[in-house]
């Protein structure tokens, strides 16, 4: 057998692969969750500010969410995982996807406001 006839076999293995992958996945999903059944009246927007990294996720996302939620405007933002933490703390966005862990800076921030918060909602004080 000469080399091109061997190759011919890797992109074959390559897809057998990933299509027992792809199958894994799907059995992961809990059998017992019901499901999914939209509700009326949802409308509005939503802003992702963050890892561009995450775009293309964050786009699969905003298009399987739309399907159900079509009144919805999705707006993604791929800036850098470090605009993601200033702009769920400003409320300028929703989501903020991170394609690193967070740096302990971001991460303390994060936790002061997350406190603030509570304790502003406890007393019924409005929030940031």
């Amino acid at each position: 057998m000469g080399n091109g006839k061997k190759l011919w076999w890797a992109p074959l293995g390559c897809v057998f692969v990933w299509a027992q992958v792809a199958a894994g996945q799907v059995a992961l999903v809990d059998p017992k969750l019901p499901t999914y059944t939209p509700v009326q009246g949802v409308s509005g927007s939503l802003k992702s500010v963050g890892s561009d990294t995450m775009n293309n996720e964050m786009a699969l996302w905003a298009e399987g969410f739309q399907r159900f939620y079509p009144n919805v405007k999705i707006e993604i933002e791929g800036k850098g995982s470090s605009t993601a933490p200033p702009a769920l703390i400003a409320g300028s966005a929703q989501f903020g996807p991170v394609s690193r862990p967070m740096k302990q800076a971001e991460a303390l921030v994060r936790d002061i406001v997350t406190r603030y918060e509570q304790r502003s909602h406890a007393q019924g004080l409005p929030p940031l």
